[in-house]
């Protein structure tokens, strides 16, 4: 068989990560890894898992390892509408759908609302699975212009020969850029999506990880106390997850949308995987029942503080000619920018030789593709290590 021949033309388009496949260079135990957006593991809920689980395998077996509800368990979508409500903005449990991740949750969105050759509305730079995930379905995407405090400007998607039917929006200490959105860009987006009949995506793995505690208002409040809906159900999609504050193994997100979106969610998801893992829904619900998450989110945002501070002293210290950066309020990423007419794909041939890795930024852009910029993550790291890394890279940045 010539398989090649054989491929669907999505399998044709998809690429594998170039972070995913960056991660197996970064096993090497003495490699300082910047690349991955991954949780400290030292922090993990270890015990408190391993006691969730002894205990739904021993109170309600058959439930915990059987087939289970497309939609997911409603004691868990019960917990996720009564979090979301917020702002005087009701969230009805058929207003939400538990996924196989936020990336699962992206994945479908895509399917349910964008068609080969449509076009999306996405922040450059933006998140890149977010990209995989589009591409597979066909779509292409009008970028638009961002700065320090997110979303500044739309350029025309009309150069694909119609408008965007999705504008992507990662208003939480962005993923690569750590920027988060002013109220007032919030406020201009939603009105703009809404006043073009845009969904607006709102994607939102970071929200709970503010150095500060405070957790801006979403855009999908926002939208439905424009809109003066008493409950969502305007033009907002919502997308959330576990992964960032319990532990990405765990594998759940979810997705709050209007309930017809969530109708045609299942129906789309059915012809996936069914349902998501019961075993592991069985185990948050424990986890957030006993109060698990309200422990566990002061300890990573106090953690990643320190871990954001000893990478940013240590850049300071360094004193790179040339070299910038962001001072993210929360969330998990540096973003950096070289000296312009550098090469941050040529520098990481030369870091990986030193025993550090991090992520060329012109793999979250859409169309200007800037050489030099590069994303470090801090919250994988301890502050000794993150500080040796630095020591590292900045070496490696005055070699030249």
């Amino acid at each position: 068989m010539n398989w090649p021949t054989r491929y669907s033309q999505s399998a044709r388009m998809a690429k594998r990560s170039a972070i995913r496949e960056l991660l197996k260079l970064t096993a090497r135990p003495d490699m300082i890894s910047f690349a991955g957006g991954l949780p400290a593991p030292e922090l993990f809920p270890v015990e408190e898992v391993r006691d969730a689980c002894v205990r739904v395998l021993t109170d309600r077996p058959s439930r915990s390892l059987q087939y289970g509800e497309s939609e997911g368990f409603p004691e868990l979508r019960e917990w996720i509408a009564l979090r979301e409500s917020r702002g005087g903005v009701r969230v009805d449990p058929g207003q939400v759908l538990i996924t196989q991740g936020a990336q699962q949750a992206l994945d479908l969105v895509g399917r349910c609302l964008l068609d080969r050759g449509e076009v999306a509305w996405v922040e450059d730079p933006t998140y890149l699975a977010l990209l995989t995930a589009w591409r597979g379905v066909g779509a292409g995407f009008a970028p638009c212009a961002t700065g320090p405090e997110g979303w500044t400007r739309v350029k025309s998607g009309r150069a694909f020969g119609r408008p965007p039917r999705v504008f992507y929006a990662n208003p939480n200490f962005q993923n690569p850029t750590g920027a988060t959105w002013t109220r007032e860009t919030r406020r201009r987006v939603v009105e703009q999506a809404r006043a073009e009949g845009v969904a607006l995506v709102e994607d939102d793995p970071y929200g709970d990880l503010g150095f500060q505690g405070d957790t801006p208002p979403s855009l999908w409040s926002m939208d439905a106390e424009r809109a003066g809906l008493g409950r969502g159900g305007g033009n907002v999609v919502r997308i959330g997850t576990f992964s960032k504050v319990l532990a990405p193994g765990l594998r759940l997100g979810w997705v709050v949308a209007p309930e017809e979106v969530v109708e045609r969610m299942v129906a789309v998801r059915q012809g996936m995987d069914l349902h998501p893992g019961t075993l592991a829904q069985s185990v948050v619900w424990e986890l957030v029942q006993r109060g698990t998450l309200e422990r566990q989110v002061p300890r990573l945002r106090t953690a990643y503080q320190e871990r954001c501070e000893a990478m940013i002293r240590s850049l300071e210290e360094a004193d790179l000619p040339g070299v910038t950066w962001n001072r993210p309020e929360g969330g998990m990423f540096l973003w950096v920018r070289l000296a312009e007419g550098e090469c941050a794909e040529k520098l990481l041939r030369r870091a990986l030789e030193v025993g550090v890795a991090f992520v060329p930024g012109a793999e979250f852009w859409v169309e200007q593709k800037a050489s030099n910029t590069l994303r470090l993550n801090y919250s994988h790291t301890n502050p000794e290590r993150i500080r040796e890394g630095v020591r590292r890279l900045s070496s490696v940045i005055r070699a030249g």
